[in-house]
């Protein structure tokens, strides 16, 4: 305490003020609120009526005040809006008092302003607001200067070297304020940023949960075997939305209605194909399944309105439609109840896939032995048939289905579209079976109409789900199973001898002329003596000679007797296609040019192809 008393009371003032400073910024009160502390202290421990605290801009072009004790608004604006106090002005005023302590990091003391031509513009609203003297200290922080510490006097004078002193100190605690308002503002946006990583962190923690307990929700639906109906209850009441599947035939699996609403799904297996031979709807949209493929997981569109669509899809391969009631969906969790809907429901798909694949194996047993011909026992048959919901003692017929663009991907794609249909059919049920790349299907007939019509829907759903050709034939109706093996020769021989026209229509023994009567009526064992009487010799001579007779005379009769175009089809001399055709007519005693003979011959060939038909 004696030590104390001893000190000038001056000194004991200052050091007084300065502890209030020091604890100030201690306290980490707001930056402005300490730089007016800071220039008041300034005020009372100097004398000086007026100061301020001056501050860089991020651009390092302008100081600007920032805090102030003393200083009226109407100088503030001045100051900071008005005429600001630039780094690198235009015109003589380069070395104002400010700038002059910024630029060269030294104090500048100006004892009458009136008299300092540096004063500039600033001068007669100095005079304006009381101002006959100044003083700027630099402001540093962090090495750099960033500022200026600024007093003013109401009358000339000149600061003395211990109030210099006192000003640098001040302009050090400003610096120190500076640093640890810096030091807070980046501690309090750390603060911000962890608090709002950690909401984030909650909010993804509790979507992980919503979301686990949505596809546990739905794996607990399939594992309890509730199959695609309990599924689509289960999606329908997690989004809120009325639901249908459909599987990629148009069929509905399942229908669930919400709060009243219920989807009907648009007839896209009647949208018009568009140019490419695509499906469409509106005149020209691509087919349904095209048109969703890349939904994720479901998407809007205007070819059905008031609906969402969403493919379900097992890796590559599109098994089904997922369809859902109302307006685009953005909400986070039922996306994610769609979705996961949409894997539930393939996986559950494809377990019905494999029992009926199961299923299918018998039936083609079955079906190869009735397309064999050696009926051992038809009623041990007709028994197997009633197990797999069949009835043989109906009229059946045989359809054929094959896509042009034969291929095993193709083949399997169009077989699980025909299964799907074909499984879709009430009781008696077809039988189905994988021929040699032709799908052959053995349909209960008590109506004559009902096979075709059942062919030609099967050609328009796969005209909607595949490119390319898809060909149908139909035979005639078989009253017992006896008669099948037959039916299977006719359908098989209309795909393999009638030529694939784009747009055909279902073939059908009726529609092919004489091809089809043969068919109808050709005893293969019979009919096979009258060809080999009339094609038998050419097809010996090729053997035995290495020519090509057979094809000639098929080629040549098919472009209507043309030398020219007979040659140019098989890539022969035009006098090579005549010698064949005298060599013809020798081996076979004709004329080519008889109308009796080129009937038989035509005939022959015809009985010849449908007689190796297999």
């Amino acid at each position: 305490m004696g030590a104390a008393s001893s000190a000038p009371p001056d000194l004991l003032r200052w050091m007084s003020a300065i502890d209030e400073l020091a604890i100030a910024v201690n306290q980490q009160r707001d930056l402005p609120a300490l730089l007016q502390q800071i220039a008041r202290t300034a005020c009372d421990l100097l004398g000086y009526e007026s100061a301020a605290v001056l501050l860089v801009d991020e651009d390092r072009a302008v100081l600007r005040i920032e805090g102030s004790w003393g200083l009226s608004e109407s100088y503030l604006r001045l100051v900071n809006e008005e005429s600001p106090l630039l780094l690198a002005p235009e015109g003589t005023f380069a070395g104002s008092p400010s700038r002059r302590a910024y630029v060269e990091c030294a104090p500048v003391i100006v004892e009458d302003i009136s008299r300092d031509p540096s004063y500039g513009p600033w001068a007669k609203a100095a005079e304006e607001h009381g101002h006959h003297s100044m003083a700027s200290v630099p402001l540093r922080n962090q090495g750099e200067t960033v500022g200026t510490m600024n007093v003013y006097g109401s009358d000339p004078r000149r600061l003395g070297p211990g109030g210099l002193e006192l000003l640098q100190v001040l302009a050090s605690h400003a610096g120190i304020a500076l640093e640890t308002s810096a030091h807070l503002e980046r501690d309090r946006r750390r603060v911000r940023e962890l608090s709002s990583l950690n909401e984030t962190l909650r909010h993804r923690t509790e979507l992980l949960q919503q979301h686990a307990a949505i596809h546990d929700r739905f794996i607990g639906v399939a594992r309890r075997g509730g199959g695609i109906a309990d599924i689509a209850a289960a999606l329908a009441e997690t989004a809120d939305r009325a639901v249908v599947v459909q599987d990629v035939s148009g069929q509905t699996l399942a229908g669930v209605a919400r709060a009243g609403v219920s989807v009907r799904p648009p007839d896209w297996l009647s949208w018009p194909p568009d140019a490419d031979g695509g499906g469409g709807g509106g005149g020209g949209v691509r087919s349904l399944l095209d048109l969703v493929a890349p939904a994720s997981p479901v998407m809007s569109s205007e070819a059905f309105p008031g609906l969402l669509a969403g493919p379900v899809r097992v890796g590559e391969e599109t098994l089904g439609v997922l369809w859902l009631a109302g307006a685009a969906e953005d909400d986070d969790l039922r996306l994610r109840a769609i979705e996961q809907a949409a894997v539930v429901l393939g996986l559950e798909l494809l377990r019905r896939r494999a029992v009926v694949d199961a299923q299918w194996q018998l039936r083609g047993d079955l079906v190869s032995e009735l397309a064999s011909g050696a009926l051992s026992d038809p009623e041990a048959l007709i028994a197997r048939g009633d197990r797999l919901g069949s009835d043989l003692r109906l009229p059946q017929r045989v359809l054929a289905v094959r896509h042009e663009q034969a291929g095993e991907a193709v083949t399997a794609q169009l077989l699980r579209l025909v299964q799907s249909l074909v499984l879709s059919r009430p009781r008696p049920k077809p039988l189905l079976a994988l021929r040699d790349g032709v799908i052959v299907i053995v349909a209960p007939a008590p109506d004559p109409e009902g096979a075709e019509e059942l062919a030609r829907h099967i050609r328009t759903v796969a005209a909607q789900a595949m490119e390319g050709g898809v060909r149908v034939a139909v035979s005639e109706r078989c009253p017992v199973p006896d008669q099948l093996s037959g039916a299977f020769r006719q359908v098989l021989g209309l795909l393999r001898l009638i030529p694939y026209a784009p747009g055909e229509d279902v073939l059908t023994v009726a529609s092919a002329g004489v091809i089809g009567m043969l068919l109808a009526d050709v005893d293969p064992q019979r009919m096979g003596v009258l060809a080999e009487r009339w094609i038998g010799p050419l097809r010996t001579y090729d053997q035995r000679r290495g020519t090509d007779l057979v094809t000639t005379l098929r080629t040549y009769l098919d472009h209507d007797l043309n030398t020219n175009a007979t040659a140019e089809a098989l890539f022969i001399h035009p006098n090579t296609v005549g010698l064949r055709v005298k060599r013809i007519e020798s081996l076979l005693g004709v004329s080519l040019t008889s109308v009796g003979d080129l009937t038989t011959l035509r005939t022959a060939l015809a009985i010849d192809d449908i007689t190796r038909t297999p």
